[in-house]
Formats: structure tokens, C-alpha cells, sequence
């Protein structure tokens, strides 16, 4: 089954694939202490006048709000809510094209990826829908890996996060190994096996507070 993509093999038995997102306004209460966390550590590694790449999530909404002091950036996001917390930060602010998610309030697809291509940036943050020694990083939709991944191609310094109530889980669609030198933040340390995951991978990692 595990071969067949259809459990996750674990210590002891075996975990569900999981094939969709929690919805977002679940999401956005699961761990907001930790996010927090990750996202004012992030922020403080974020000058005035950068540019930066947010993608959709609880995560990185938590990141548009830690930087809410900052000014004189210049955001790229497919996030609407992203958008509108952190505008007043912002010299230039460019919402993302694209076919609208309702559930997200975001916009993904080709056009999305297609116009992140178009932009290079000095800061990438996105989000990861699960991390595990297994599969590393994995999210749930092929769209949503694509647009990640470009993200963080077009990216000089590179941020994924994962907070604790992502360990373990197994999203349906892997992402592909992140470039070298990507920094995986978390809010606790994980299992020694996932450490070793990321630093085999040519990755590096922040645990916030």
C-alpha cells in the first residue's frame, strides 16, 4: 500500500495519505502560537526595503503580520488576505494573477506560475502542508507544488515553513528537493531522522524561539 502511494509507512504501522488541505479557517487556529513564533523570527531577518515572495497560507499570513512595523518592501503574493495585512508595509505590492480558489482565497495555476516566473526576489517565504523523514516536503495539489517551487527558484534567500503540527503528515504530491541552501524554520525540533533528512538534502534549519 505504501508502494502504492496509499499509506505512509511509520514506526509500528502505517498513516493515511492525506489528499486535501484542512480548510483555512481551521487551519488558522492549529498551532497559532507557533506560527507566531516563526513568523517574528522570520521578520527579523526581513530589512526594510525588501522583496519578497508570500505565498497563500496561515503560515505566511502570520508572516505578513509580523512584518507590519516594516517599510518600503515590495510583495508578490496569490494570497488575498495576505495582500491586504501587510499593503500598508509595502512601496509596491503585486497581486498574483490567476484562477481564484475560493476555499483559499487565493489564486493559483498556470497563469500564477507563469507571472511568478516573470520576478526575482531578495526573500522567498512560503509554506509546506507537511514535512516527514520519508517524502521531506509535500503539499496537495500539483498547482500548489508548482507555483511553491518557482517561488523559491526565483528566490535568493529562501524560507520554507513547517510548523510542528506539519510533522508527519504525508501530503498526496511531493515537492521537489528545494535548492541548496534552503532554510526549512519550525517551531520545535523534529525527529533526529528529520534533521538528518534536511541537512542530507543540502538544506539548512531554524527552530524559532
Amino acid at each position: 500500500l505504501a508502494e502504492q502511494v496509499k499509506l505512509q509507512q511509520v514506526r509500528g504501522g502505517a498513516t493515511r495519505i492525506r489528499t486535501q488541505e484542512i480548510p483555512m479557517e481551521s487551519r488558522a487556529q492549529i498551532n497559532a502560537d507557533g506560527k507566531n513564533r516563526i513568523a517574528r523570527a522570520l521578520a527579523a531577518q526581513i530589512p526594510d526595503g525588501s522583496s519578497l515572495f508570500l505565498d497563500n497560507g496561515s503560515s505566511t499570513f502570520a508572516v505578513a503580520q509580523a512584518l507590519h512595523q516594516h517599510s518600503d518592501l515590495i510583495v508578490y503574493t496569490n494570497d488575498f488576505a495576505v495582500a491586504q495585512k501587510i499593503a500598508r508595509s509595502c512601496r509596491e505590492l503585486v497581486m498574483l494573477g490567476g484562477k481564484v480558489d475560493a476555499q483559499e482565497m487565493a489564486t493559483i495555476g498556470i497563469e500564477t506560475t507563469e507571472q511568478i516566473s516573470q520576478y526575482h526576489v531578495d526573500f522567498t517565504v512560503i509554506s509546506a502542508g507537511g514535512l516527514s523523514a520519508r517524502t521531506m516536503l509535500t503539499d496537495f495539489s500539483k498547482e500548489a507544488v508548482s507555483f511553491r517551487q518557482q517561488m523559491l527558484l526565483n528566490g535568493t534567500t529562501r524560507f520554507v515553513i513547517a510548523d510542528h503540527a506539519k510533522f508527519g503528515v504525508v501530503g498526496q504530491v511531493a515537492m521537489p528537493t528545494p535548492p541548496k541552501g534552503t532554510c526549512i524554520v519550525m517551531d520545535q525540533r523534529p525527529d533526529p531522522e528529520v534533521l538528518n533528512a534536511i541537512t542530507q538534502n543540502d538544506l539548512t534549519y531554524q527552530i524559532a524561539g
